[in-house]
């Protein structure tokens, strides 16, 4: 399979959570000039558009309109496949992978289960037999979030030919390093198929897999491991500090689970400039363009979580617009070296809403890293004897974002003062 491990969880740039469903030409080559800039150089590899590359015009946030896709012109080829906007993207998405592939960078887009409504509506051909659309849709597993797409059946013959055909196209003609295949809640079959129809491609791809709207159901977890390199484990997660917890719980649900074979994946980092092409006036249920409302202390608590849990690093924010002190965080050395070391954090003690995490390094044996969270509303003086950092006794302790040393008592209890929902990421 062509579908390789990663010894590092992926990072890159996702354009959703900047410019959702609207993005053009114009914007993808800004924000790849800045990522060749900032990012890259600290081992930021894909570049990625989400959904709607092939629509035209900007995205009406009507959500009734959203849904059905009715508002804006898509485009397709005859055989039912999505190609990109001549409108938003004249010179077509081979130019900019090319652009990509010239700066060393990897090229990745979007595609969810099942075909375009569009091919069902016109009934095109399967390329490679004498089937058609409706040969292979199921009208008993729709998409209930994206209504210009229909689900197919896994079981049907066809549905392989037509996920080939797809895999071809991307790869072959469009160039791609990376498919974030959304709406696969419960269908790991489409998933398999998916991932056998990239066994006949030429290209490596990396396969990300997302939710959607939903939930990941934890019991098919195991299901997708053969199949992709990385898992969405969360809702789509924005900038409240709130949803920290979120992730942090979802971390533990999924400690065991995560690794080389399969990231799990705690969604975007909700870092710069938002939501940019929203206006004021009328805004989503997310809000409207913004530069992003995590607080100092979520955005810290936020890169230490990402670096010790080791999920994929994908920057959400329009890059022209994001300010210094974001590329910072996520370019963080401290925060790099953790997440790359490729060893997933896992709780050793959870008292009094004080949880502690502990992620060992791969290489030297007495080293690794210790995340500390206060889940608690307010500040808290704790007090830390080896036990509950799992140690028998505690080594020499490192800040790693203010750079210190952090002492250890002379009884050999760590004394740390906790602001509310604050952590300490300390380095052994």
């Amino acid at each position: 399979m062509l579908i390789a491990t990663t010894p590092v969880p992926p990072a890159g740039w996702n354009s959703f959570d900047c410019y959702m469903g609207s993005i053009n030409e114009e914007q993808a080559k800004a924000n790849l000039e800045v990522f060749v800039q900032k990012l890259k150089p600290a081992g930021y590899e894909y570049f990625c558009l989400d959904a709607a590359w092939y629509a035209d015009g900007d995205q009406e946030w009507n959500e009734e309109l959203r849904k059905v896709g009715q508002n804006r012109k898509m485009h397709l080829d005859s055989f039912g496949r999505f190609i990109p906007s001549p409108v938003n993207f004249p010179h077509g998405l081979r130019s900019l992978a090319d652009a990509c592939h010239e700066n060393g960078v990897k090229f990745g887009v979007h595609i969810m289960r099942g075909m375009p409504r569009l091919a069902l509506e016109r009934n095109t051909p399967i390329k490679g037999t004498s089937l058609r659309a409706r040969d292979i849709y199921d009208p008993d597993n729709f998409c209930s979030w994206c209504r210009y797409w229909v689900a197919t059946d896994a079981a049907k013959p066809g549905t392989f030919e037509y996920y080939k055909s797809v895999a071809e196209y991307l790869t072959e003609e469009l160039t791609v390093d990376f498919i974030k295949l959304d709406d696969v809640v419960e269908h790991p079959d489409h998933v398999a198929l998916f991932a056998k129809a990239l066994d006949s491609v030429v290209r490596p791809v990396l396969l990300s897999l997302s939710p959607g709207a939903q939930d990941i159901w934890r019991g098919s977890w195991k299901q997708y491991v053969p199949y992709a390199n990385m898992i969405r484990v969360t809702p789509d997660a924005w900038d409240y500090d709130s949803t920290n917890f979120l992730k942090l719980q979802r971390w533990y649900e999924f400690e065991e689970l995560s690794g080389p074979e399969l990231w799990a994946d705690l969604d975007m980092l909700p870092l710069g400039a938002l939501q940019v092409t929203i206006p004021q006036n009328k805004p989503t249920e997310h809000g409207a363009a913004r530069q992003s409302r995590l607080s100092p202390i979520g955005k810290k608590v936020m890169m230490t979580i990402f670096a010790m849990s080791c999920s994929p690093l994908i920057f959400g924010g329009d890059l022209p617009q994001t300010p210094e002190e974001d590329f910072a965080l996520a370019t963080h050395p401290g925060v790099l070296e953790c997440n790359r070391n490729g060893v997933v954090g896992k709780r050793v003690s959870l008292m009094r809403h004080i949880d502690v995490r502990k992620a060992p390094s791969r290489t030297e044996a007495e080293h690794g890293w210790l995340g500390i969270f206060n889940l608690n509303e307010d500040p808290r003086h704790v007090k830390l004897p080896p036990e509950l950092l799992g140690f028998d006794r505690i080594p020499p302790l490192r800040d790693v974002w203010g750079d210190f040393d952090v002492p250890v008592g002379p009884d050999g209890i760590l004394e740390l003062y906790l602001p509310a929902r604050d952590c300490a990421f300390l380095k052994y």
